[in-house]
């Protein structure tokens, strides 16, 4: 059934799967309208992630909020994958103390997370430099 949500994210998990990212964006953006009320974080996050990688961050940054803030199935969903998209999108917006707090969700979610250090690494210290003087304490923690 074309309407039914999960045969839209199935569709957009097959073309995700073929690289054929605008047609996955699109069945994603069309199970996500199918669930008005946008329980299921994942047609959310791989939206929000297509996005990212686009280079869209507002868009990106505003399904992968949806994602966070929805439902989970640790099943078939890393968590601290959505939180740590959905803090690179938050950075790329400028809102890099939001972007740090997701960063710890997602090592808070998974201690053995490699991008969370990375990334909270880089913006701790790219947020303890923009600041005059530089924030020697946020920098010492991010080094």
């Amino acid at each position: 059934q074309l309407r039914s949500t999960r045969t839209q994210f199935n569709l957009a998990n097959v073309y995700m799967q073929s690289a054929r990212m605008d047609e996955a964006l699109v069945a994603y953006q069309r199970a996500n309208s199918l669930d008005p009320e946008e329980r299921d974080s994942m047609p959310l996050y791989h939206a929000g992630q297509i996005l990212l990688y686009r280079g869209q961050y507002v868009e990106a940054e505003r399904y992968l909020h949806k994602a966070v803030s929805g439902y989970f199935s640790p099943l078939t969903l890393h968590e601290e994958e959505v939180w740590h998209d959905y803090g690179l999108a938050l950075w790329h917006v400028g809102r890099g103390i939001e972007a740090v707090q997701n960063f710890n969700n997602a090592i808070i979610t998974n201690p053995a997370f490699p991008k969370g250090y990375n990334n909270l690494a880089c913006a701790l210290v790219m947020l303890a430099v923009s600041t005059q003087p530089p924030n020697h304490q946020a920098l010492q923690e991010g080094l």
